[in-house]
């Protein structure tokens, strides 16, 4: 089966192969069209090109190796490259994968903010690019994780009720109050971060200072309250113990250092060993990624990301144990984007108006083509996948897509993807730094399992940045196979499947960390927690 199955993945890879390299050859006869529209002269003495003939490009040209390498590239071209240090082993300078052989010159009747074409073959239009924001690059990605637990404190004098925990158990005093309770346990905690070689601090201090957290994002471990985490009734009912809740939030860490992950694995290791921190359903871990430099991600590239977590909110949604009385989102908030957002109140909208038709309309504006190959390629699609990716991408400014991909009502307002950060719709929205969150997995203290979803979380925006990844083609390919086979099944007999559910989820939860690149070590433990939640 492993091997009938590695064929399959080598299969795709080759296919998403072949079909790059026809889009090379698309993309000059493209470029012939975009010639002819605006009129534009290319400027072959940059590039060391013959000039094409009117109306005709010759795509035998890079077959024949006519097309000369780039010798030195100039400064005007830096902003119509989407990665300046991305030159192909063939010489052309590359633009999501299209090639840039000409550019507009001052004098041309051309917006000189968006170039746009149109291929002859696609109803879909593209736009190649904004020159304005900042272009985003993997070494600018950045996260930061927020991990909520419980910590029991021993009244001094009562009974340890946990004395097989050898840990040291942290002692109060029942004349204490609960604000000099969480001071002491806080300074405690932020001790540990200090041993293990960071910097911290806690909410106690920041407020004495007159200070605020956001003067502590890019440098300090941050020890304060978890709002929503609270003991279970049986740990209620432990005899001795008094509870308290607590958040550690690290500071904004470069995703691509290789330090950051052992980083982060030293401060959990201290922590874990040095305090009985515990985790319940009432805890989470949540997952900012950004820019290490505070500005927000392009629209680009947040359109792009939207898009894979709609299409893949399944799977990635399946670390959440569906017995978990947690699993809809009773104590902290995390709903579905595919249910409560208002992208999906108007896809189904969409559909229902157009009587389930999902075929593309006419001036459809998909400014990548890597979205725009899938939404051509997928005549399958479902049609409210079709019609939100259409919705999406016809965003113009962060706020539009950031309201978009949250819910009307106050509850959905961050959802298990949050993007409100962008739509500014309430003071912590607005307060809150320019990141994207992931807020769907359950409160733990296993090491692995937070370390393994850190490098998800990143590798699902390294492949967003990345406009000319064949990662992201894949998995995008993959996840519309899996709806659409599962749309063909419903109604089918279970006892045809030769999957159990978990083995099923398991196995689709394994494809897509796999055809992300994250690492097998990385994610094998959260693959078998999946596959064993999963199981009915």
């Amino acid at each position: 089966m492993r091997g009938v199955m590695a064929g399959k993945a080598e299969a795709r890879r080759n296919f998403c192969k072949v079909r790059e390299e026809d889009k090379l050859d698309g993309a000059l006869a493209v470029f012939s069209k975009r010639i002819d529209h605006h009129q534009q002269r290319a400027l072959t003495k940059e590039l060391d090109l013959p000039p094409p003939r009117p109306g005709i490009f010759n795509t035998s040209l890079r077959s024949s190796g006519q097309l000369a390498e780039a010798t030195s590239p100039t400064a005007n071209m830096a902003p119509y490259i989407q990665e300046p240090d991305m030159l192909s082993s063939s010489g052309y300078w590359v633009v999501d994968r299209r090639i840039m052989i000409a550019i507009p010159d001052s004098s041309d009747h051309v917006d000189p903010q968006r170039l746009a074409i149109e291929s002859p073959k696609h109803v879909i239009k593209h736009s190649l690019m904004e020159a304005n924001p900042p272009l985003d690059t993997i070494h600018d990605l950045s996260f930061g994780v927020e991990l909520k637990f419980l910590l029991p404190l021993l009244v001094q004098g009562e009974e340890d009720p946990q004395p097989e925990d050898h840990r040291e158990v942290s002692m109060t005093q029942l004349k204490d109050s609960e604000a000099t309770r969480r001071e002491q346990i806080y300074e405690s905690i932020a001790k540990s971060i200090s041993q293990a070689g960071e910097k911290s601090t806690t909410i106690s201090r920041i407020t004495k200072d007159a200070s605020h957290e956001r003067a502590f994002w890019k440098s300090h471990w941050i020890v304060k309250k978890a709002n929503s985490a609270e003991p279970t009734p049986e740990q209620a009912n432990l005899e001795g113990y008094v509870w308290l809740s607590v958040e550690v939030s690290s500071p904004s860490l470069p995703a691509k250092d290789a330090e950051t992950k052992h980083r982060i694995e030293a401060v959990l290791r201290s922590l874990f060993s040095g305090h009985r921190l515990v985790a319940n359903y009432t805890c989470e871990v949540h997952v900012h990624i950004g820019r290490t430099d505070g500005q927000p991600f392009s629209l680009a590239t947040l359109k792009r990301l939207g898009t894979l977590l709609w299409m893949g909110e399944e799977q990635i949604r399946s670390i959440r144990n569906p017995r978990s009385p947690n699993y809809h989102n009773v104590y902290t908030w995390g709903f579905e984007t595919r249910k409560y957002s208002r992208l999906a109140s108007r896809a189904q909208e969409l559909v229902l108006r157009e009587h389930g038709s999902a075929t593309c309309q006419d001036g459809v504006l998909v400014e990548d083509w890597q979205v725009a190959d899938v939404l051509k390629t997928h005549p399958e699609m479902q049609a409210k996948d079709r019609k939100a990716i259409e919705e999406l991408w016809k965003a113009e400014s962060h706020m539009e897509l950031g309201r978009l991909l949250s819910g009307e009502k106050k509850p959905y307002r961050r959802l298990g993807f949050n993007f409100s950060a962008f739509g500014l719709e309430d003071e912590r929205a607005r307060n809150n730094p320019r990141t994207m969150e992931f807020r769907m997995m359950e409160g733990t203290t296993n090491i692995n399992y937070i370390l393994g979803w850190l490098s998800i979380c990143s590798a699902l925006a390294e492949v967003a940045v990345l406009r000319s990844d064949g990662r992201y083609l894949m998995v995008l390919d993959r996840l519309i196979g899996h709806r659409h086979a599962r749309s063909r099944s419903v109604g089918a007999r279970r006892e045809t499947d030769s999957e159990t559910q978990g083995q099923r989820c398991g196995r689709e939860f394994r494809e897509m960390m796999d055809d992300l690149g994250v690492p097998r070590d990385l994610y094998r433990d959260l693959e078998a927690k999946v596959t064993l939640d999963n199981e009915v």
